[in-house]
């Protein structure tokens, strides 16, 4: 892929004199936009400060909306006193950075580990208020990036092929990685960060080794991730369909990757927990119907389908019509990704996706009341539910 295009200069410098006069009015307006493709779009935050005195660098996917209304309503106020632009930006981060309710989650997972001690600090909440300098706090896409109206909560991979999140990332992100101290370890909220780190250290701006792994993301959309990723909530008595379900086998092995980094740190040797494999799907329970009287035996069946190049027997049946914008009307057919697969999940959140090869047949899953990722030759894919799609066994 070709080097992304020039970022255009995000700085505090740049936003000063509007932040000061209209505060969190001016969030997400086109005089902060600073990048834009596709249905992407890149919003100033005042978050350029790097802690060059860091030990612990917590690294998430893009600040969101909370934050940025944190980070707003803390520059105006900051700049009408007076203060020097660096010293705002010095300030506005550990107000804005993780704020609003996230940051409980946060602070317990990092609790439940120990960082306090490991770091030297009273309380996980002094990474915030008492000893700020400690904690460098950033995202993959350092400014507040949205896809439509929706916060940017995509994959890595989402990243990259977004010329306006990767001129971002690449711009912002990786120079702040490489100005904190080397001994700095790093600990990401989720797999998108996590990836983002491991493309970070195959450039050679991270060492491996100071990457501890992930936490879950506490965000409050997360629901109860925080306490299955603690071990702390038995996945059995989740809701059938609430996607943590899903996530618990994943979440669990992160925190135990965590545990065993930490302990590494401390000198500690820890024995391994065996974590369960991670259930199968289960397709939905054939329906059960009511004993009737014996009817004529019915009709051979007619033989099945051959598999098609987009893959086999009902899935072609499958179709969904585009409802809104340009293409509203367009048929949308199951998407096959490169990998030869489908792609369904319960949310869109690429960390829920069950990718499903083009051979197996998609109705167990829409049972389930999974979502099937379609998409027409003039039309971007994306998730369908189940009661919008046309084609399915009656």
């Amino acid at each position: 892929m070709s080097s992304p295009t020039p970022f255009p200069d995000a700085s505090l410098s740049s936003f000063a004199s509007l932040i000061a006069r209209d505060g969190t009015a001016a969030i997400r307006t086109p005089a902060t936009l600073v990048g834009a493709s596709g249905r992407d779009r890149v919003f100033y935050i005042p978050f350029e400060y790097v802690e060059r005195r860091a030990r612990l660098v917590l690294v998430g996917i893009t600040p969101g909306p909370e934050q940025l209304k944190l980070a707003y309503g803390k520059a105006q106020t900051l700049l009408r006193a007076g203060l020097p632009q660096d010293e705002v930006l010095r300030l506005v981060k550990p107000h804005g950075a993780f704020g609003g309710p996230m940051r409980a989650g946060l602070e317990r997972m990092l609790r439940h580990f120990g960082f306090a001690s490991l770091l030297g600090v009273a309380d996980e909440g002094d990474l915030w208020e008492g000893s700020p300098h400690i904690l460098h706090s950033t995202s993959v896409v350092p400014h507040a990036a949205f896809r439509g109206e929706e916060m940017f909560n995509g994959s890595f991979d989402e990243v990259m092929r977004s010329p306006a999140l990767r001129a971002c990332f690449e711009q912002h992100f990786l120079p702040e990685v490489a100005q904190v101290p080397e001994e700095a370890v790093f600990v990401a909220l989720g797999p998108t960060p996590l990836d983002a780190l491991d493309h970070a250290a195959a450039r050679g701006l991270v060492a491996p080794e100071r990457i501890l792994g992930a936490l879950a993301h506490p965000s409050k959309s997360g629901g109860s991730q925080v306490d299955a990723y603690l071990g702390l909530r038995d996945p059995e008595t989740l809701k059938a369909r609430d996607p943590v379900r899903l996530r618990v086998p994943r979440l669990r092995a992160q925190a135990e990757r965590m545990r065993l980094a930490v302990a590494k740190l401390r000198g500690e040797v820890v024995a391994p927990i065996v974590l369960p494999p991670p259930p199968a799907v289960v397709a939905a329970p054939p329906l059960v119907r009511a004993t009737a009287a014996p009817r004529a035996p019915r009709p051979a069946p007619k033989p099945a389908a051959k598999l098609s190049a987009t893959g086999g027997g009902s899935n072609d049946r499958l179709h969904a019509f585009v409802q809104r914008g340009k293409n509203k009307g367009l048929k949308l057919t199951p998407h096959v990704h490169e990998d030869g697969c489908y792609v369904v999940s319960p949310t869109r959140y690429e960390e829920d996706y069950i990718r499903v090869p083009a051979d197996q047949p998609l109705e167990r899953y829409l049972q389930q009341g999974l979502r099937l990722r379609m998409s027409a030759p003039i039309h971007g894919n994306s998730l369908i539910v189940p009661t919008s799609i046309f084609g399915r066994k009656e």
